[in-house]
């Protein structure tokens, strides 16, 4: 009869997965010892092989991963475990350097700068990446804040250029409502401009900075999240990410520049100066706005506009920040140039307005709209056309954010408004009122 084996103290082994391979990995018992052993072999086979089967040490974990049940793979293991960085470790045939010094394993990355809810850190070649973390990674004053001086870091700093990216769950769900509120509730108007033109300028920064910017988008990317991604103008994209100007649902217009680019995405893309080609690209973009609308994979943010038609779509999203670090690496390593100024957007006018107004009665007749969502896409109406002006005319971008902030100070003292917020901050789900 086969007698049971004494592994020692492997059953008092506890706690998460790499504490305990790092404990199993330091007892001394037989567990230990065959841990060790079964280890080593099967990382210096994956070592072995990797040159020949596979492009990257992160193809075999995710091959481990995805068709073992494995929570990490060999090479994640053995960073864990610390083989990786043994100046001899027990598996030099074949060699470590050439498979291992090549971005596959996860790096300790340096932490360049920090403030309580974000984070630069060195991803290695001269790329950084700004992280939230944030709860949510909701964007709330500091996050935006310390967005502004990561890329003042990077600009000044001997770096290529910078990813802004995480791991989260998701990318982020947008401005931060909690501090919003806040200050609505203590009537601090001033405040309140100050962030609204804190979060246009830092947006505005990412897209015309000096060094290459990538957003590296996933998941729910929503409201002031995809006025960043919109921002980026060469993004990278999970096939899985759903992005959108989602404001008017809690009472409000986008306010990030997302709004002014829309009205530059139809003034740039018309195939000709004339309004009607104009109003037909814009007509599409105030429906996506109005009905807040939300792209339910990568390939949709680019037919809705929110992104550029050449941004580069991760089927993996494994890759995402791969992707994105060779993104920056590519555009600095061909003489990056930041997009130009634009200083010619063509608006419509009140008497482009019009249609939009059809319109709106169009929704609300059929019941697909409330009257405050009315009154809030006239608002948003409003800002698309130009404000007060009569007729086709041409502005700057500047002119358009300060609409975009006037409007949306301006909703913000609407009590439906005020319900809308407070409806999302206690129940999660937006109010229809």
């Amino acid at each position: 009869m086969q007698q049971p084996k004494n592994l020692g103290s492997v059953e008092q082994i506890s706690g998460g997965l790499e504490k305990r391979l790092k404990a199993l990995w330091a007892d001394e018992g037989r567990g230990g010892v065959f841990f060790r052993s079964t280890t080593t072999d099967i990382y210096q086979y994956c070592v072995d092989l990797l040159p020949e089967i596979a492009h990257s040490a992160a193809d075999i974990d995710n091959a481990i991963k995805w068709g073992f049940g494995w929570e990490v793979g060999p090479f994640e293991m053995a960073e864990i475990l610390g083989l990786a960085e043994s100046p001899q470790p027990p598996l030099s045939r074949g060699g470590l350097e050439s498979p291992l010094d090549k971005g596959d394993l996860k790096r300790k990355q340096q932490i360049l700068w920090q403030n309580d809810e974000a984070v630069l850190l060195d991803e290695g070649d001269g790329v950084t990446r700004y992280e939230f973390r944030s709860k949510a990674n909701t964007l709330g004053a500091a996050v935006m804040q310390g967005l502004l001086d990561a890329i003042d870091f990077v600009e000044k700093g001997d770096f290529r250029g910078m990813v802004i990216g995480n791991t989260g769950k998701n990318f982020s769900v947008g401005a931060n409502l909690g501090e919003l509120a806040m200050a609505l509730m203590m009537e601090d108007w001033d405040t309140i401009d100050k962030m609204v033109a804190q979060f246009q300028h830092a947006v505005q920064r990412i897209h015309y900075a000096k060094k290459p910017i990538v957003t590296a988008a996933h998941s729910r990317t929503l409201g002031g999240a995809c006025e960043i991604l919109m921002a980026s103008p060469n993004p990278v994209l999970s096939a899985e990410t759903y992005c959108g100007l989602v404001e008017l649902g809690v009472g409000l217009i986008p306010a990030g520049c997302g709004t002014m680019r829309m009205a530059a995405n139809a003034s740039e893309n018309a195939v000709s100066d004339h309004p009607s080609d104009i109003q037909a690209i814009l007509r599409k973009n105030f429906e996506t706005l109005a009905m807040a609308k939300v792209a339910t994979s990568g390939k949709e943010a680019i037919e809705m506009g929110f992104v550029p038609k050449h941004a580069k779509i991760v089927m993996n999203d494994d890759k995402r920040l791969v992707v994105a670090k060779r993104q920056v690496m590519y555009l600095s390593d061909t003489d990056y140039m930041p997009p130009a100024k634009r200083n010619a957007i063509k608006v419509l006018g009140q008497n482009g307005r019009a249609t939009f107004e059809s319109v709106i009665y169009q929704l609300k007749q059929g019941k697909k709209i409330s009257d405050y969502d009315g009154f809030l896409a006239s608002k948003l109406a409003y800002v698309l056309t130009g404000g007060d002006l009569t007729n086709l005319s041409v502005v700057t971008e500047d002119y358009i954010l300060d609409l975009e902030r006037e409007v949306f100070l301006s909703l913000l003292g609407e009590e439906k408004t005020k319900q809308r917020i407070e409806a999302i901050l206690t129940t999660g789900k937006p109010l229809r009122n």
